[in-house]
């Protein structure tokens, strides 16, 4: 029976990697069939990968390693350069953990990318996924990359009726035992693949499948209804209260989030915080230091509101508008060093988040600011 297993499980992968080496996608970290990639590629493709999909993604990477084509240059670099090149991109601390990794191999390994998945898990940001990618791609170690995509196809072939949130630690003993005894990294790309072009979502496309022979559901209708899904929960709202404050030349504050949250180190306009209940109307900034009598001035709530989705919640944005005749309160103040006018002109060359750049864009739909 074991002997009858393992035939199966190479006739699985033979045929997928045969199909892999004809049909494959070409992406600019990838090497060519039966090649290793550079590991440096492998590591920044799959951190911009993380909750993003490829097509979003390869202009990002082009950029990057024309800037810094070696991670050791990574390391060296501004991580303002760094925030201003990823703008756009999103889920900005994987920005902060892809240069603190490239710090951490710097310093403690000489500037080379460790083959050691215990290593790997150790730098910020990288997980079981993304350190199980790096070793099979990066280095044609056996490891079971197991993503959405895997999820799905396993998910399929074993028609697996328990909700996808339950059934993980199953599809990743499946998939285990699934593996090539060689090609790791072609093969975790080929399912990648396989997921991407065939085994797709909503309508799978069974009849080019490579390895429908072996799947439970290949061909059925109900393809589409695997993985199985739970109780889908109502994502959370979040208020949150953003602040644009105007110069007599209609220059924007803008101040260099600090904290640790989701815009960390970006480019923003000043908020107070983002409440679970709704809290829109603050008399004063809690940015500001109300001891201060330069900053009692009124603010305005402006009518227009946006709604910007996260992945775990959504934020209900509004803006809060005002405007002073002088600039001399940054001058007397400790806030000085952490805020800055920009001219309105200028914003979109920050390292802005996308919803910062939905805020810009409803004030300049107000004719608050022009840009």
């Amino acid at each position: 029976m074991a002997e009858k297993n393992e035939d199966k499980y190479k006739q699985f992968s033979n045929k997928l990697l045969d199909w892999y080496d004809i049909r494959r996608r070409i992406l600019p970290w990838r090497a060519a069939p039966g090649e290793i990639s550079n590991p440096y590629f492998v590591l920044l493709s799959e951190i911009m990968l993380q909750q993003t999909v490829v097509v979003t993604v390869i202009p990002y990477f082009f950029r990057f390693v024309k800037k810094w084509p070696t991670i050791n240059q990574l390391a060296k670099a501004d991580f303002n350069e760094i925030a201003s090149l990823w703008a756009g991109l999103g889920y900005y601390r994987r920005a902060k953990n892809l240069h603190e990794t490239a710090k951490q191999i710097l310093k403690y390994h000489n500037g080379i990318i460790p083959n050691n998945k215990k290593i790997l898990l150790s730098f910020p940001g990288i997980g079981e996924y993304t350190s199980s990618a790096i070793i099979a791609i990066a280095f044609g170690g056996r490891a079971n990359v197991v993503d959405g995509n895997i999820e799905r196809i396993f998910s399929r072939l074993f028609k697996i009726e328990t909700p996808l949130k339950d059934s993980k630690h199953q599809i990743f003993d499946y998939s285990e035992k699934y593996l090539p005894l060689e090609r790791y990294g072609d093969y975790a790309q080929a399912l990648m693949d396989l997921g991407s072009l065939i085994c797709i979502p909503k309508n799978p496309r069974c009849s080019k499948c490579p390895i429908i022979d072996f799947c439970e559901v290949g061909g059925d209708l109900s393809a589409k209804e695997y993985p199985k899904k739970g109780v889908k929960i109502k994502k959370p709202e979040r208020f949150g209260l953003f602040y644009c404050l105007l110069n007599k030349n209609g220059d924007v504050l803008v101040t260099t989030n600090k904290d640790k949250g989701l815009l960390a180190n970006m480019d923003v306009i000043p908020s107070v915080g983002w409440y679970e209940a709704e809290n829109r109307f603050v008399e004063k900034p809690k940015f500001i230091d109300v001891k201060d009598s330069l900053f009692n001035f009124e603010w305005q709530i402006i009518d227009s509101e946006i709604v910007h989705t996260f992945t775990h919640f959504k934020l209900n944005v509004s803006i809060a508008t005002s405007s002073i005749k002088k600039d001399l309160f940054l001058e007397n103040s400790s806030f000085a060093k952490n805020y800055k006018f920009v001219k309105a002109k200028k914003l979109k060359d920050l390292a802005l988040p996308s919803i910062m750049k939905k805020i810009i864009k409803q004030l300049e739909h107000d004719n608050i600011i022009k840009c």
